[in-house]
C-alpha cells in the first residue's frame, strides 16, 4: 500500500505500534500535528491491528502507562483528521444481532464456557468453535500465535473434557454450503474473492491447500455486504459469506481486513488498487495536495 500511494503522490506517515515514535496534537489548532517532528495535515485516519501487546514496552508502571496512552490516542483518532477509517468496530455479536435483525440469515450461535454442554443439549451434527474476539494473540511482540476455528462432530465434543478453565467461546452451527467468499468493501466498491480451503484454520495452519480466486459478486451477497456496511457506517470491512442453496449466509465482517495475503492468492491487485485510489480520492476531497515526487510526511495514520 504505501508503494502504491507513492506512485499516486500521496504523502503519507505510519505510526506502528512496535516502533513507538512520538506526536503531538494541538486540541486548540485541530490541524496542528506533528508525528516524529514533521508537522502535517492529516487528510484520512486509517487505524489498523494497533495492538497494545504489539509495543515493546516493559511490564511495569511506566510501561503499561505507555501502552494504555497509546491505546487511548487511538480511540480518539476521529479528532485527527475529516475521514476516519474503517468506522465503527462492531463485536460479532452485534454484528450476528443485528444481520438477524435486518432479514440476513446468520449461523445459530451461542457463547459458552462450556462447549461440551452446549453439544450435548443442541441437535446439529457439526460444531464450529473459535474465539470470540481475535483468533491471534501477540504473546510476544512480532510472534502471533492463536486458537483458530475449528469443526467438531457434535458427539466428540460432546465427550470432550472442559474440567480446564476455559474462555468464553463461540459455538456456531456448521452451515453446509458449495462456496465461501469474502468480500472487500471499500467506501462502496465491491470486490469479491471465492475462497476454497479444507478446514476453517487452513489460512493460519495450511495456507498452500488454500484456493483464491476474484469472482463476480452476485446480487444477493452484494446487497448483503451494501446493507450492512451502510447500517454500521462502514467504509471499509471484509465480509466473510457463506453461499447454501437457500441463499447467503453472513458470518462476519473484519474491520482490519488483511488482504495482500489473499490478493497473492489470487494473482490479483484490485483490491490495493482500489484502496489506493480510494484514499487518493478522500485526501483530494479533504484539501490535500498530491506530488508524485514529494517524499513528504501522512494523511494515514495506521497501526
Amino acid at each position: 500500500m504505501a508503494r502504491l500511494l507513492s506512485l499516486l503522490g500521496v504523502p503519507f506517515r505510519r505510526i506502528d505500534a512496535d516502533v513507538l515514535g512520538s506526536i503531538e496534537f494541538n486540541l486548540n489548532d485541530p490541524g496542528a500535528l506533528r508525528v516524529d517532528g514533521y508537522r502535517v495535515r492529516a487528510t484520512v485516519c486509517w487505524t489498523r491491528r494497533f495492538w497494545a501487546s504489539a509495543m515493546t514496552v516493559p511490564p511495569t508502571t511506566a510501561g503499561i502507562l505507555m501502552a494504555n496512552s497509546w491505546i487511548a490516542l487511538v480511540r480518539e483518532a476521529p479528532m485527527l483528521a475529516p475521514t476516519v477509517w474503517p468506522g465503527p468496530r462492531l463485536g460479532l455479536l452485534a454484528q450476528l444481532r443485528d444481520a438477524a435483525e435486518v432479514g440476513v440469515r446468520v449461523p445459530a450461535t451461542v457463547v459458552t464456557t462450556d462447549p461440551a454442554a452446549v453439544a450435548r443439549r443442541v441437535a446439529m451434527e457439526k460444531l464450529v468453535v473459535k474465539v470470540l474476539d481475535m483468533h491471534a494473540v501477540e504473546r510476544v511482540p512480532g510472534t502471533l500465535d492463536g486458537l483458530f476455528p475449528r469443526i467438531w462432530p457434535r458427539s466428540d465434543l460432546a465427550a470432550h473434557d472442559g474440567s480446564a478453565a476455559t474462555p468464553p467461546l463461540v459455538v456456531q452451527e456448521y452451515v453446509r454450503h458449495r462456496a465461501e467468499h469474502r468480500v472487500y468493501f471499500v467506501r462502496g466498491r465491491v470486490i469479491t474473492l471465492e475462497v476454497g480451503k479444507p478446514s476453517p484454520d487452513a489460512i493460519w495452519r495450511n495456507r498452500e491447500a488454500v484456493q483464491v480466486r476474484e469472482t463476480e459478486s452476485l446480487p444477493d451477497v452484494a446487497a448483503l455486504v451494501a446493507r450492512l456496511a451502510a447500517r454500521w457506517r462502514l467504509d471499509f470491512g471484509a465480509f466473510d459469506v457463506l453461499l447454501t442453496d437457500d441463499g447467503p449466509v453472513f458470518l462476519e465482517a473484519n474491520a482490519d481486513g488483511d488482504w495482500r495475503w489473499y490478493e497473492a492468492r489470487a494473482g490479483t491487485r484490485s483490491i490495493s488498487r482500489t484502496i489506493a485510489y480510494t484514499l487518493r480520492n478522500l485526501h483530494l476531497s479533504a484539501g490535500g495536495q498530491v506530488d508524485r515526487s514529494a517524499i513528504g510526511p501522512l494523511p494515514l495514520m495506521t497501526g
